[in-house]
């Protein structure tokens, strides 16, 4: 969140972000978006709400409401229920499949016969209601670009995506967003699997040919399946059953994240299943990285930036003399806890320097075309 507000305040600055038409989000990076679409007031305002956040982060204030409230018995109880559930289904497996009878499918013992309603994640979900102050996706500020905000549905292993207007997966359809909170889709794309249970529902959507059908969906943090947030940007895209999205000339990805370390090998099943999770997570993001500039050389697009909070500033052209390093900035946790001021300042500061920095080097030409009174 603090190194996308540098980049947001340097857009904003350069007569960019005023431009925007369009922002999609993952996981943290939708917090910020969600804050920026929604609270009234100008940048300025948007920012000192931003810092005041970050000053209190969200783990103390979700420990509190599981504490304090009702929220905290009702995760115990389903969690409690559906291990339970699980074990005897568990069982009944092993019995089917001695005995052949085992069917595929949607059905019990495969799926629980119930939601999980309540958890870690519908708390954190709560302290996200509070802090748009209940805002619901028809309240998304019109004078703001378009958020789509990602998540990522394990039924279907599609991206799953929260708009203004709907929530649309190509798999299933479209369904109404009235009703929805801004916080529903943000905890949907910043459920991040290795610490927040999926968020499970049922809902009906409507496909392409009009039919309401009733479909059980499974959502987690939208960079499991889109890290950049790309997929519903690309020009070459089909949109065939897809989420309709006007087709953009230039794009701006924002990458809060670092560069790969090499570590020890990986001796236990735990640490093997996580190195092999980040390989293949780390490939995707580099394929996704090279098409964006793949479809730039093929002039599909016009721009491409990608500022890199882990960015080499050896290869920056334009560094500033007082350049917030990558060294200054490395391996700082994306845990949602609350960050001091010196933190806040160094991550926002280096998102905006490195925002200047490639303008000034790859978008020169692009500046110069904008009116006298937006350049800087």
């Amino acid at each position: 969140m603090a190194f996308h507000l540098g980049c947001l305040r340097a857009l904003h600055d350069l007569g960019i972000l005023q431009r925007v038409s369009a922002i999609t989000a993952v996981s943290g990076g939708s917090v910020l978006a969600g804050l920026y679409c929604s609270h009234p007031g100008d940048f300025e305002d948007f920012e000192a709400r931003v810092r005041e956040i970050l000053r209190q982060g969200f783990v103390m204030p979700a420990l509190k409401r599981m504490v304090t409230s009702l929220d905290g018995v009702k995760a115990v109880a389903y969690a409690t229920a559906l291990g339970l559930e699980r074990s005897v289904a568990l069982f009944w497996r092993l019995r089917l499949k001695i005995s052949k009878d085992d069917k595929p499918g949607d059905h019990w013992p495969n799926s629980s016969p119930f939601l999980r309603k309540a958890s870690r994640t519908t708390i954190l979900r709560n302290v996200f209601s509070e802090t748009f102050r209940g805002a619901k996706l028809r309240d998304l500020r019109r004078d703001r670009p378009d958020l789509i905000v990602i998540a990522c549905e394990l039924r279907a292993k599609a991206a799953f995506y929260y708009t203004r207007e709907s929530l649309h997966c190509w798999r299933y359809g479209s369904v109404n967003s009235d009703g929805v909170e801004l916080a529903d889709a943000v905890i949907a794309s910043a459920a991040y699997p290795a610490a927040l249970p999926a968020l499970d529902q049922r809902l009906n959507f409507v496909n392409d040919k009009g039919v309401l059908t009733p479909h059980r969906v499974t959502l987690t943090d939208g960079g499991v399946y889109d890290n950049l947030g790309l997929a519903p940007l690309w020009p070459t895209r089909d949109y065939e059953g897809s989420l309709k999205v006007a087709r953009h000339d230039r794009i701006i990805a924002c990458r809060a994240g670092y560069g790969l370390n090499v570590t020890e090998p990986s001796s236990v099943w735990m640490s093997r299943m996580g190195a092999a999770f980040e390989s293949v997570f780390a490939r995707a993001q580099n394929l996704a990285t090279n098409r964006l500039f793949d479809l730039y050389r093929a002039k599909e697009l016009k721009g491409v930036l990608l500022p890199y909070l882990g960015q080499d500033d050896s290869k920056l052209q334009f560094p500033f003399p007082d350049m917030v390093s990558g060294e200054k900035t490395a391996g700082y946790p994306t845990n949602f806890r609350a960050m001091d001021k010196e933190w806040i300042e160094r991550l926002v500061r280096r998102g905006e320097q490195i925002v200047h920095a490639q303008i000034k080097e790859h978008w020169q030409t692009y500046m110069s075309s904008l009116p006298v009174a937006a350049a800087v």
